[in-house]
């Protein structure tokens, strides 16, 4: 299960007003830390220095656009995990652009103007490749075991 307040998110966007607007999106969702970049160079010394969940980037930008910032990112030059879930967040969402983002592996796109129930569901199916191992309890009777029982380890899906 997802605790928004344990996530860290990143929103980078060049445009003040659409920025403030993401970031108060994230805040209603309880989003525990919220980063804000004004473009896509200041998002990526961000990510040298903070980990994050999650991205929250705008397509158009001025220096780095959206696509540089993802091949920088899925290349490893970005000195963060290169698997870092990235929703796009554009206005443009024309077939040319939507074929470009699913080319460089994205599969959350946000179209502006988005909603706080849409963000919140591109973070969730963003977030939803990420698998971490717990460890489950052994049953108090031992013939509660299947022999589909292979240890005492499952995968869970955030």
């Amino acid at each position: 299960m997802i605790v928004p307040a344990k996530l860290c998110g990143l929103v980078v966007e060049d445009n003040e007003y659409s920025r403030s607007l993401a970031v108060e999106s994230l805040n209603r969702l309880g989003i525990g830390t919220i980063l804000e970049a004004s473009d896509g160079t200041e998002g990526l010394a961000i990510l040298q220095k903070q980990p994050v969940d999650f991205v929250v980037l705008d397509w158009y930008m001025p220096e780095i656009s959206g696509a540089g910032f993802i091949r920088l990112v899925r290349g490893g030059q970005a000195n963060c995990r290169a698997d870092l879930p990235i929703i796009i967040s554009t206005a443009y969402a024309t077939r040319e652009n939507i074929s470009r983002m699913r080319e460089l592996g994205l599969k959350e796109v946000l179209i502006k103007p988005f909603d706080v129930k849409q963000l919140s569901a591109s973070i969730s199916s963003a977030l939803s490749n990420i698998s971490v191992e717990i460890s489950v309890a052994e049953p108090e009777n031992s013939s509660d075991h299947t022999e589909d029982d292979e240890d005492n380890r499952t995968q869970v899906l955030l």
